[in-house]
């Protein structure tokens, strides 16, 4: 009888915890602010260029995903926005500098000149401090806003450049890391 108890408290301090650990994750969406606040927290961004690697999982039509890992070279440029020059597995080059990509570069464009009119209008904006100096923005679509119809969320972490980047559609989820920045 007491070995029974002791697997019923231990499964349930285990259950707690993995509640505990799942509110954690998503502790950012505790944070909502203003973008005002926003800009006044997040680092000044300046034209960089850094290696990223990249981890897009896909739903297929069944229930599985497939993962793809791709990387290459990144260039952020404030006044234009963001080029991804893949070097593997496939060599190629998406560019977020023009209207032919108009969301994300807006939005890029908007976190770099701290310029938040659009991003206020379309996302409900979240922040936290972390340690060393680090930081946590989210941006979750608000309903019915244009971004709502493709985008789940865009997640993003750093220090003084962005070094952590998520975006969730309703369909993928796309990670990406950057390195050695300059």
């Amino acid at each position: 009888m007491k070995i029974k108890n002791i697997l019923c408290i231990l499964f349930l301090l285990l259950v707690t915890g993995l509640g505990t650990m799942r509110a954690n994750a998503d502790s950012i969406f505790n944070h909502q602010i203003t973008a005002k606040e926003a800009a006044k927290n997040l680092p000044e961004f300046s034209d960089t260029s850094c290696k990223f690697t990249q981890e897009k999982s896909v739903k297929n039509s069944t229930t599985s995903t497939v993962t793809l890992k791709s990387g290459g070279n990144f260039k952020f440029e404030k006044e234009k926005g963001v080029t991804f020059s893949t070097t593997y597995p496939v060599k190629s080059v998406a560019s977020y500098t023009t209207d032919q990509n108009k969301h994300i570069s807006s939005i890029v464009k908007a976190l770099a000149n701290k310029n938040y009119t659009y991003l206020e209008k379309n996302f409900d904006i979240y922040y936290m401090s972390l340690q060393n100096n680090r930081w946590e923005l989210a941006l979750k679509p608000k309903k019915g806003s244009k971004p709502a119809a493709a985008l789940k969320l865009i997640n993003i972490k750093g220090q003084k450049v962005i070094d952590n980047m998520v975006i969730e559609t309703q369909n993928s989820k796309t990670a990406i890391n950057y390195t050695d920045c300059k």
